[in-house]
């Protein structure tokens, strides 16, 4: 694997991460909506405070496995020789898993 290559998966990772950490930061802005339907007669998940903090939690520990995935093993995988470019769509996989569980949250 060359330089240039290696460099490009960089770029590519670090826009991609200011993105996440753009919908992760939309993410809690309507997650803070979601407890507005809270009440006595409406018991939900979103509405106690382990399901708040899973709901806030979960986008940013995505973007954490997202990122250990494409950095870590994509570098290492870069290092040995290998592509590092079949990891991105797994890190994208994760963060989207990640978001996907917080709405199942928010909506729950």
């Amino acid at each position: 694997m060359n330089q240039k290559s290696t460099a490009g998966y960089g770029v590519t990772v670090s826009a991609l991460t200011a993105l996440a950490v753009f919908v992760n930061t939309l993410a809690l802005y309507v997650s803070i909506f979601a407890t507005d339907s809270c009440g006595p007669a409406r018991p939900a998940l979103r509405c106690t405070g382990a399901g708040l903090l899973t709901l806030w939690a979960l986008p940013w520990a995505g973007l954490a496995a997202a990122l250990l995935c494409c950095f870590g093993l994509g570098l290492r995988a870069a290092r040995r020789g290998a592509t590092p470019w079949p990891f991105l769509p797994a890190g994208a996989l994760l963060y989207a898993a990640s978001l996907a569980v917080a709405w199942l949250v928010m909506t729950a």
